[in-house]
């Protein structure tokens, strides 16, 4: 609930704290708040911030749940919810964060949320089309990064990525156009040039 201290203002330490300093917090807090250091009539409270510090401590404490507690932060503000641009900004960050390390099924999970919170976001297509590729899903990361291009026309990598795989899936046609299209965005690229020419040599070859 929004108002509420997090883990970490319970303990009295920074995000960033280390494991050895959580503990250490924990500890201090420990000694100075355990209920039976208070008298009878203080005793219902001391046992309820005591629980306070525990709880927090056992979440601090433990890297996967302390990552599962610091992402569901991301919805937290002192005045209400992100905007849902914002969420799916962190989302994305994450969803390609546990793709480089290999968390295949929780970086799918966290691009479609991303998707779901700005569906019209191109570069979340774009990301979440070449995350596909990687998993093998190729008719799918075809959708996606063609979506790239007609969310965001002006962007030249959108509509190279998008020919080198549609002639990877043997598009040749339709590859031939979004990298000429790459073309007219960055004219002088070397890189384009080189796959426009050898898009082209491959359809003239077809004929």
């Amino acid at each position: 609930m929004v108002g509420e201290p997090t883990f970490y203002e319970i303990l009295g330490v920074s995000r960033d704290s280390s494991l050895e300093e959580i503990r250490q917090a924990f500890r201090r807090l420990a000694r100075e708040l355990h209920p039976d250091r208070f008298p009878p009539q203080e005793k219902a409270q001391a046992e309820r911030r005591f629980q306070q510090i525990t709880q927090a401590y056992n979440v601090l404490s433990n890297p996967e749940t302390r990552a599962r507690y610091d992402q569901s932060l991301v919805w937290r503000t002192p005045t209400g919810p992100l905007d849902p641009r914002e969420v799916a900004k962190a989302l994305l960050a994450k969803a390609v964060s546990e793709a480089k390390q290999g968390n295949f099924a929780q970086a799918h999970e966290y691009f479609t949320q991303a998707e779901g919170h700005d569906p019209n976001n191109p570069k979340i297509q774009h990301q979440f089309g070449l995350f596909l590729v990687k998993i093998g899903q190729q008719e799918k990361a075809l959708r996606k990064l063609e979506r790239a291009t007609v969310l965001d026309p002006l962007n030249p990598t959108y509509f190279v990525d998008c020919a080198r795989l549609f002639l990877r899936a043997g598009m040749v046609l339709r590859a031939k156009r979004f990298a000429e299209q790459a073309a007219e965005l960055a004219p002088g690229d070397p890189g384009v040039e080189s796959l426009v020419e050898e898009i082209r040599s491959i359809a003239a070859g077809r004929r």
